[in-house]
């Protein structure tokens, strides 16, 4: 049976066209996916990610961000579901379906770990340890300009702190601190008068 898209809209166009690749999905699973293989490598791009091993024992390996591995022949079959369809490791050459089936995250990516992939994403435990280490280090620069120099590479680098949790609220606190500390200084220079630092600072080197 033909149907008559004389008049079709493109909203209307999409949704037949999307419905289409849907329907020859399910008809070929197979088909429309490009399965790994065994042998080829992979790496995790979300810390705590569990991949399939198919042992009964084992179940499966929780992995790291960043974390490379080697697929099974296992592994593949493990990540078909009882209804045959293919979720987790099965889609690594897809993202676009891990992010449809697994709440908008790619969890896997084909091939060895990139050099420059971050072990840490913006707003996790990961991301927030690196970046108070690398702001501790910047507060602790000899000098104000090399200071101020290392807290923009903080902001470049790792992004602003997020202030809904308790630990990046004690990141604020201390900001806070020492933009005070800070104001305290250029107010005593545009009153010429020499600056002793506050009393949580101490006295000179």
């Amino acid at each position: 049976m033909s149907i008559d898209t004389t008049d079709e809209t493109p909203a209307q166009r999409r949704l037949r066209e999307a419905r289409k690749r849907a329907a020859e999905r399910e008809s070929n699973p197979e088909d429309a996916i490009r399965l790994p293989r065994a042998g080829e490598t992979a790496h995790c791009l979300v810390s705590g990610t569990l991949v399939y091993s198919g042992d009964v024992i084992a179940g499966g390996h929780v992995l790291r961000r960043g974390q490379q591995f080697i697929i099974t022949d296992n592994m593949i079959l493990a990540s078909r579901n009882i209804r045959g369809e293919y979720r987790g490791i099965a889609l690594v050459n897809h993202p676009e379906l891990q992010r449809y089936y697994h709440r908008g995250q790619v969890l896997f990516a084909p091939g060895p770990t990139p050099d420059d992939l971050d072990p840490w994403v913006y707003g996790d435990a990961a991301w927030a340890d690196a970046r108070e280490r690398a702001r501790l280090d910047a507060h602790a620069q000899r000098t104000e300009e090399e200071r101020r120099a290392a807290l923009a590479e903080v902001h470049r680098r790792y992004g602003p702190a997020q202030p809904t949790t308790s630990y990046t609220k004690y990141i604020s606190a201390s900001e806070r601190a020492w933009e005070d500390d800070e104001r305290a200084r250029r107010a005593a220079a545009l009153a010429e008068e020499p600056y002793l630092g506050s009393s949580s600072t101490g006295g000179g080197e």
